[in-house]
């Protein structure tokens, strides 16, 4: 089959679209969820703007939510999507569907030194699996094997795992949180509502002045703000507690890249040397974690890049795909 594979990165605020011949992409558009009711409002907006003489018969969207190849569901909007009439509604011969971070994990292998930067002290790569972690409207994880002469990608929604503390300070943080939510994941300290929710646990049980915040505002207050300023600093913590959890699991010796929306936005309020010596913080195996790179993804768009490199092995249902 050939002609243009339409990909998608469909987030929890934001929805990117491009065409791919399965190297490089054109047409990349990105466009806010909340302008459309529905995905099919999407997804015909886009093709309208690119124009019917390149309408694709192929597509594989990047969903942020535990979706399957029957119905797509995000778990930060409202959205449920059958997959059968959308395919069926724009003429789609196939359309695959993977998870949001599936797609940034399979930009990870593909990625350049001038893709990222180094957070804290640098680590040199070693071969083996790879994590990508990022906080943006939620909290989205992927992982990479290694396969037969190549790499597996292995989907699955680690943002929902439960969030765990390590002094005083977190245990009260998260017993706040657990008033508010119930099951405490790492997500609800790691998004963009989970940094405002952290700061109003940090005021609650430092008997700071009450005052909901949102995270920009954080963030614009994060150096003069008592407040804001130890929200962040848990926001680093909890991070680096979470990407170190991930990295011990998953025998990360190729790296950690953070990926997501926030941390590129708190540039120096993120201390990338914090956050190493909490990522270490793992006992007796801190020196198993000390020599794992830890990369901030600085590419515009990892899962466009993810999709477009793997997009014949993720259409073929092949999640082994060749570096």
């Amino acid at each position: 089959m050939t002609g243009p594979i339409l990909i998608a990165d469909l987030g929890g605020t934001n929805l990117r679209f491009a065409l791919t011949d399965g190297k490089t992409t054109r047409e990349e558009s990105s466009m806010e969820g909340d302008r459309f009711a529905s995905l099919d409002d999407a997804v015909g907006a886009y093709l309208a703007k690119i124009g019917r003489e390149t309408q694709p018969e192929r597509a594989i969207f990047a969903v942020a939510g535990p979706s399957d190849a029957e119905t797509m569901v995000f778990t930060n909007r409202d959205w449920t999507v059958p997959v059968a009439p959308l395919r069926s509604r724009f003429r789609l011969k196939q359309l695959a569907v993977v998870n949001d971070f599936a797609a940034v994990a399979y930009a990870l292998p593909h990625l350049t030194p001038d893709d990222y930067r180094t957070v804290g002290a640098e680590r040199t790569a070693r071969p083996g699996a790879m994590v990508a972690i990022g906080p943006g409207t939620g909290l989205g994880v992927g992982l990479v094997v290694p396969g037969d002469g190549g790499f597996k990608v292995v989907p699955g929604e680690g943002g929902h795992a439960t969030l765990p503390a390590q002094n005083g300070l977190e245990e009260r943080v998260i017993g706040y949180l657990r008033n508010l939510h119930g099951h405490v994941s790492a997500e609800r300290a790691l998004s963009g509502a989970g940094l405002a929710d952290l700061h109003d646990a940090v005021c609650a049980v430092e008997d700071l002045p009450a005052r909901r915040l949102d995270a920009a505002a954080i963030v614009a207050e994060g150096v003069t703000d008592p407040g804001c300023r130890e929200a962040l600093g848990l926001f680093t913590d909890f991070l680096a507690t979470v990407a170190g959890d991930l990295a011990l699991t998953a025998g990360a010796s190729g790296g950690v890249f953070i990926a997501g929306g926030m941390v590129p936005k708190l540039g120096d309020l993120f201390d990338g040397g914090r956050f190493r010596r909490r990522f270490t913080a793992k006992g007796r195996l801190a020196g198993y974690l000390d020599p794992i790179p830890v990369r901030l993804i600085t590419h515009r768009e990892p899962a466009l890049l993810g999709l477009s490199r793997s997009a014949e092995a993720i259409l073929r249902n092949d999640l082994d795909t060749s570096v």
